[in-house]
């Protein structure tokens, strides 16, 4: 199989159109395919060879959409890194992926630099504008070919090395192939509920090393415009939409959340937008009417994770509804059902599967999967005991088939023999019109083991007190499901994904004792 197979779809039919748009610059396929060819020969130039790891290490620019796309077209490996990550963090995956070169920007190379000295297989960098060490990528590329040499990859081969967000603990590597990641975008288009086309233009906010980039390699493929930003700033955002015209945006909750607090979100005219996709976080069924009531019924949720990309479960805009019975309303609060090519089943903890109402952990059949965990092959076969892919989220499904994600298994809290799940506490809190975000953890406690701690961002100007959090939470939950402390905060610690780090809320709590429940 040719590598670069996915790409050539757009590139032969639509060479002249827009591609990529990065702030000032524009690139049409051509261009943008002819750039990643003479960055994939610029790698070969370097000796290396199919099948090493390439790690990059770059905010969203023009480079880091090159390098995703000329990377694997050359039988490489790609590792992505999290460009939040400290030194450490960095050079533990360098180390542990193997990785032969690094592709760096230079505003990121102090933070890996000092480390350099622990990661002695790395044997080349490129270092993307102008500092001191390594290659520099301009001319580097600028003096290779445009033109590929045949390269033939076979379907489990590596496509790259993925790390997960090391919530519980170190990171592990999710190994990619070339014939999953065909599969997977493929089976990703089929399930799209509209069709892509040259028409569209995507934008791309979050980190392209994952979600985002997933996105927008989907719309690619198809022909379609992808605009990139490099952070997220609100009226940038919305300036982007209203200049661009643009038709898609993929926004994690956070991101949502602040654009429906914009005081001046009424000057802008987003009637462009024909779908807000949303994920890699659960988003509070009142926030999400409030988006609808927005935006119109334009929003779809896709679950997914690092080992199994979305879609796994999809809820479509036929699904996100704000007036009808209970039942269809209660809808919002789920992750929808299967998606297309995925069978899901939620387990007991003997792998026994649970009724409707029970809470079971999600378990997963797909061709979507990783192949494996990189040289970790104790937690692969755990993970993917009994021919399931075992999540670690926990979820009930209802009677017809709707599933609900609670959270995940290590976040759970025991009190008093209880299961609490963090995710059902916060939502009923961001039932408050004046809370913003919550975050909800189990905190030591004498007699009941683990209670429930709550911390809690309000809107701009908002004065609320602790009991009113707490009564709050009384109309929507079994007593003793209610936070028995609240703690205001100006924000909530988050990974670069977007997801909220209780393990960070938690640790002042657990210090010291032997026992984290």
């Amino acid at each position: 199989m040719n590598p670069g197979l996915l790409q050539t779809f757009a590139l032969n039919r639509y060479p002249d159109r827009t591609a990529i748009i990065f702030k000032d610059q524009r690139l049409t396929f051509r261009e943008l395919n002819a750039r990643s060819n003479k960055l994939g020969n610029a790698l070969l130039s370097l000796g290396l060879k199919k099948g090493q790891k390439v790690a990059v290490l770059m905010n969203n620019c023009l480079e880091l959409v090159e390098s995703l796309s000329a990377i694997p077209k050359v039988g490489l490996a790609t590792v992505p890194l999290n460009a939040r990550q400290s030194g450490p963090e960095q050079a533990y995956i360098l180390n542990d992926a193997e990785a032969d070169a690094l592709i760096v920007a230079e505003n990121l190379f102090p933070v890996i630099e000092p480390v350099l000295p622990a990661v002695p297989r790395l044997q080349h960098i490129i270092m993307v504008g102008v500092g001191r060490g390594g290659l520099n990528y301009k001319d580097l590329v600028d003096q290779q070919s445009e033109i590929l040499p045949e390269i033939e990859v076979e379907d489990d081969d590596i496509d790259r090395i993925h790390y997960t967000s090391g919530t519980t603990g170190k990171p592990k590597g999710v190994v990619g192939t070339f014939g999953i990641t065909y599969d997977r975008l493929v089976t990703n288009l089929l399930n799209l509920d509209q069709p892509i086309g040259p028409d569209d233009v995507n934008l791309n906010i979050g980190p392209l090393t994952h979600a985002a980039g997933f996105m927008m390699s989907i719309y690619s493929i198809r022909g379609a415009a992808n605009v990139v930003l490099d952070k997220f700033d609100i009226d940038q955002v919305l300036q982007t939409i209203e200049k661009e015209k643009v038709t898609a945006v993929l926004f994690i909750p956070t991101m949502m959340n602040m654009i429906l607090m914009h005081p001046r979100l009424q000057a802008y005219d987003l009637s462009s937008l024909k779908r807000i996709w949303y994920g890699t976080a659960p988003m509070a069924p009142e926030k999400l009417k409030e988006g609808i009531r927005v935006f119109g019924n334009i929003f779809r949720q896709n679950y997914g994770l690092t080992e199994a990309p979305q879609p796994i479960t999809y809820l479509g805009p036929e699904d996100h509804i704000i007036e009808g019975t209970e039942k269809e309303k209660r809808r919002l609060a789920s992750a929808g059902k299967p998606a297309l090519g995925v069978a899901v089943k939620i387990v007991k903890e003997d792998d026994t599967e649970i009724k409707p109402g029970e809470i079971g952990e999600i378990t997963i059949q797909t061709r979507q999967l990783m192949k494996a965990y990189w040289k970790n092959p104790e937690a692969t076969t755990e993970a993917f005991r009994g021919g399931w892919f075992h999540t670690g989220d926990m979820a009930t499904i209802d009677e017809d088939g709707y599933i609900y994600i609670m959270d995940r298994k290590h976040d759970m809290i025991i009190s008093g023999g209880f299961n609490i799940y963090p995710r059902e506490v916060e939502d009923a809190i961001m039932t408050h019109p004046q809370v913003a975000e919550a975050a909800v953890i189990g905190v030591p406690d004498e007699v009941w083991g683990e209670s429930v701690k709550a911390f809690v961002v309000t809107k701009p100007g908002a004065r609320l007190a602790e009991e009113e959090i707490i009564q709050s939470c009384k109309k929507h939950l079994a007593s003793y499901k209610k936070p028995k402390s609240v703690e205001f905060v100006p924000d909530l610690p988050k990974n670069a994904y977007g997801k909220v780090l209780r393990k960070v809320l938690k640790e002042p709590y657990w210090q010291g004792r032997q026992r984290r429940v």
